[in-house]
C-alpha cells in the first residue's frame, strides 16, 4: 500500500489562482507576529489604559470581514481567532458566504465524461476543469485521462471514467492525478464538511500491491494542537487491492484511511462512501470536527514501486446540512471557541454574495438569505428591495463590500482605475428606482489593493458618495479566507469604533453613527476622532448657517516622521456630472505637533462640505483614515439618518 506522509503538501501550486495568496500569507509570519505583540500589547476589554473619547466611549478594534471553514478557502474559525488574538484585535465578525452555506449551484454528481467541459446540468453550476498534477519520481509510463470504457454500471451517464496510472522509478512515493480546479464553476464543491459524505466508484487493475488509488481531501488550517504543529490538514483515502487491511491513522496533520477494494457479485466496480467529518473526529479528537472545509479534491494513482493503475467514476456529494442549520452550527461553535480565545469577542454576520455586488450583514437577528425565485438579472433589485430592508428590519447594518469586485490581479493602470471609479460611482449613486449604495450603511474603503484598484481610488469613491450626502461609514477590512499571518497581508486593515462596550448593540450604534476609523493592522494602531464646536462628533451631520466652525482633530500613535492630513470636500450634489473626488488637503500636522493628542483649527463652512482625516506613515503612505463629519448650510434632500444627527 501507499503511505504518503505529505498527503496535502504537493498541491501548493495546483490552483494557480490561489498560490499567490497563499504565498502572501506565509511570509515572515512568526517574526511579524512577535513584532506586533511588542508594538501593540493586548489591553483587557475594560482596561483603564484603553483610549477614551470625549463622550466617554472606549476604542475597540474589529476585524469586520472574516471567513472560516464555511467559505471556500482553507481558513478555520480556530485559525482566524488565533490571528485576532495574536494581533490584539478585540472583536471578530464572522461573515461567511451565504451561497456557500446554502450550496447554491453546487455540484452533486461528476460523471467523468471530460476533463474540461463536463457541465453539471441545471442547478449544478458551470463546467469543472481537472488539472493534471504530478509528484515524485514518476516513470514515463505514468499518465491518465478520460476513457469511455470501462465505466461504472452504477453511473446513469455512461461512456466515461477517469483512468490513472503511476509507477515510481524507486520505492519513493510517486503520484499521477488530477485536481478538481473548479474556479470556472466558482469552486462549487468547497464548503464545510459537517454532515457531508462522498461516494465514488473504484475499479483496480490487477497485478500490483505497492501503491493505491487515492482520493485526497485538503481541508482547513488549524493552530498547533495535540503535539502537532500549526498547518493545513488533509485526508488521504487510499484504495488498495483485496486483502489490504482497512485502517485509519493520523500522521501529524495528515489522516490516512485505507480502504480495500472488494467488489461483490458480478460487478467489478466497488462503491466507496466516505464521511470526512467522522474521520476527522476520530483522528484528531482535540479539535472541533465541525471546523473543517472541503478545500481541495484530487484523484491520483500512487506508486511506491509497482505499476499502479485503475479507474474512478460516478463521484457524488451528499450534503445533509446547509443554510440556516450552518448558521446555527457556527453560533454553537462560537460558544465553544470563546473559552479558548476569551480575549476576542465574536459577533455573528453573513456575506450576502450569490452574485456581485456582495453585502455584509452585521448583527441583529441574522438569518440565512432566501433568494426565492430571484434570477441573476434581478439580483441587484433583490438586494435593494429585499435584502437590505430585511437586514435593517432585523436590527442589523449592511455593508457594501469590495466595490470594485473580487478578482485577484495586479494594479490596473491609472487610466483604468479612473474609469472604474467613474463607472462604480455612477452605479452607486441613487436613481428613481434604487437608493444610493443599495441602501447600505457602510462601505469598504480600507483596501491597499483590491481587484487591481488602489487605496486612493477606494477613498475617492467614498468621497464621491460624501459629496452627494450619501452617508456611509468607511470600513477597513481584509476579507481574509486563510487565517494565517494577518500582519503580513497586503490588505490587513481593521476598523475601530468609539463604543460603550463590545456588546453588539453598542458596536452597531457606533458604526451607524460613523463613530469609527480604520487603519492598517501592521502600520497604524492609533486612534482618530473629530469634534466640531465641541458638540458635533465624527460621523455626524450638522446643519448651520455659520460660515466658520472650530474642528478639534484627535490623532494618536503616529510614527516619528509620520503626519496627519485634514481633508475637506464640497457637498455639491454633483451626481453623475462629477464622478471624481474633489477633496483637498487643508492642513497637515506632524507627529510632534500632535504630541498632545489633538489640535484645533478653523473650518470654512460658507458652503456645505465634509471633513475627514488620514494618517501618513514615514514614507508618506496612507495607513489610516477617520470617518467624515458633514457641515452643511441646508438640510440634505434625503434627510439626516437619526444616528448621525448632531
Amino acid at each position: 500500500m501507499c503511505d504518503d506522509h505529505r498527503a496535502g503538501g504537493e498541491l501548493a501550486s495546483a490552483d494557480s489562482g490561489l498560490s499567490r495568496r497563499h504565498f502572501l500569507h506565509g511570509t515572515a509570519a512568526v517574526a511579524a507576529a512577535a513584532a506586533l505583540l511588542h508594538r501593540v500589547p493586548r489591553l483587557p476589554l475594560r482596561s483603564a489604559a484603553r483610549p477614551v473619547a470625549a463622550d466617554g466611549a472606549a476604542a475597540y478594534s474589529m476585524a469586520m470581514h472574516i471567513h472560516s471553514s464555511f467559505s471556500e478557502q482553507s481558513g478555520s474559525m480556530d485559525s482566524q481567532l488565533f490571528q485576532a488574538a495574536t494581533n490584539s484585535v478585540d472583536v471578530l465578525w464572522w461573515t461567511d458566504h451565504d451561497a456557500r452555506m446554502e450550496g447554491i449551484d453546487y455540484r452533486d454528481t461528476v460523471h467523468f465524461t471530460s476533463l474540461t467541459d463536463e457541465e453539471g446540468g441545471p442547478g449544478q453550476g458551470k463546467a469543472w476543469i481537472w488539472k493534471q498534477v504530478e509528484h515524485g519520481p514518476l516513470t514515463g509510463g505514468s499518465g491518465g485521462g478520460i476513457v469511455t470504457n470501462p465505466c461504472s454500471p452504477n453511473d446513469p451517464v455512461a461512456g466515461g471514467s477517469m483512468q490513472l496510472t503511476a509507477q515510481s522509478r524507486t520505492t519513493a512515493t510517486a503520484k499521477y492525478g488530477y485536481h478538481a480546479n473548479c474556479q470556472p464553476a466558482d469552486f462549487n464543491y468547497r464548503d464545510n464538511l459537517t454532515g457531508q459524505s462522498l461516494s465514488i466508484d473504484v475499479l483496480l487493475t490487477s497485478g500490483w500491491s505497492n501503491g493505491c488509488l487515492e482520493l485526497l481531501i485538503d481541508t482547513s488550517y488549524h493552530e498547533a494542537s495535540g503535539g502537532r504543529s500549526a498547518g493545513a490538514y488533509a485526508l488521504s483515502y487510499q484504495f488498495g487491492p483485496p486483502g489490504v487491511p482497512a485502517g485509519r491513522v493520523a500522521q501529524g496533520n495528515s489522516g490516512v484511511i485505507t480502504i480495500p477494494v472488494t467488489p461483490s457479485g458480478s460487478n467489478p466496480w466497488y462503491t466507496a462512501t466516505i464521511s470526512p467529518s467522522d474521520d476527522i473526529a476520530a483522528l484528531w479528537p482535540d479539535l472541533d470536527y465541525r471546523d473543517f472545509a472541503l478545500f481541495n479534491l484530487t484523484l491520483s494513482a500512487v506508486s511506491t514501486g509497482d505499476l499502479v493503475s485503475g479507474y474512478f467514476d460516478y463521484l457524488t456529494f451528499n450534503r445533509t446540512i446547509s443554510g440556516e442549520a450552518f448558521l446555527e452550527q457556527q453560533a454553537e461553535m462560537e460558544a465553544v471557541l470563546a473559552a479558548q480565545y476569551p480575549n476576542v469577542i465574536q459577533q455573528q454576520g453573513l456575506e450576502v454574495s450569490w452574485r456581485l455586488p456582495h453585502l455584509n450583514w452585521f448583527g441583529g437577528d441574522v438569518v440565512m438569505t432566501d433568494y426565492g425565485k430571484t434570477k441573476p438579472s434581478g439580483y441587484i433589485k433583490y438586494l435593494a428591495d429585499t435584502a437590505v430592508p430585511q437586514i435593517h428590519a432585523a436590527g442589523g447594518l449592511a455593508s457594501y463590500n469590495h466595490p470594485y469586485g473580487t478578482k485577484n490581479r495586479g494594479a490596473l493602470s491609472a487610466a483604468q482605475q479612473n474609469a472604474l471609479l467613474s463607472k462604480v460611482a455612477g452605479q452607486m449613486l441613487p436613481t428613481p428606482s434604487r437608493p444610493a449604495a443599495l441602501g447600505t450603511d457602510l462601505l469598504e474603503v480600507g483596501y491597499n489593493m483590491r481587484a487591481g484598484v488602489d487605496l486612493a481610488h477606494h477613498l475617492a469613491l467614498w468621497d464621491i458618495m460624501s459629496r452627494n450626502a450619501v452617508f456611509l461609514t468607511g470600513n477597513g477590512t481584509s476579507d481574509d479566507h486563510f487565517g494565517q499571518n494577518w500582519y503580513g497581508l497586503t490588505n490587513n486593515w481593521v476598523t475601530s469604533a468609539w463604543a460603550a462596550s463590545t456588546a453588539q448593540a453598542d458596536l452597531l450604534a457606533a458604526l451607524a453613527a460613523g463613530r469609527s476609523w480604520c487603519g492598517s493592522l501592521s502600520s497604524y494602531r492609533g486612534s482618530l476622532d473629530l469634534l466640531v464646536d465641541g458638540s458635533c462628533p465624527m460621523g455626524s451631520v450638522s446643519v448651520s448657517t455659520v460660515t466658520s466652525r472650530q474642528l478639534a482633530v484627535t490623532a494618536t500613535g503616529l510614527t516619528a516622521n509620520g503626519s496627519l492630513q485634514v481633508l475637506q470636500g464640497a457637498v455639491d450634489y454633483a451626481g453623475t456630472a462629477g464622478l471624481t473626488s474633489d477633496t483637498q488637503v487643508i492642513a497637515t500636522y506632524s507627529a510632534a505637533e500632535l504630541a498632545g493628542g489633538s489640535v484645533t483649527l478653523p473650518i470654512d463652512t460658507s458652503a456645505g462640505s465634509f471633513v475627514r482625516t488620514q494618517v501618513l506613515d514615514d514614507s508618506g503612505t496612507t495607513v489610516g483614515v477617520s470617518n467624515p463629519v458633514w457641515l452643511l448650510q441646508d438640510p440634505p434632500p434625503g434627510g439626516i439618518p437619526a444616528p448621525r444627527e448632531a
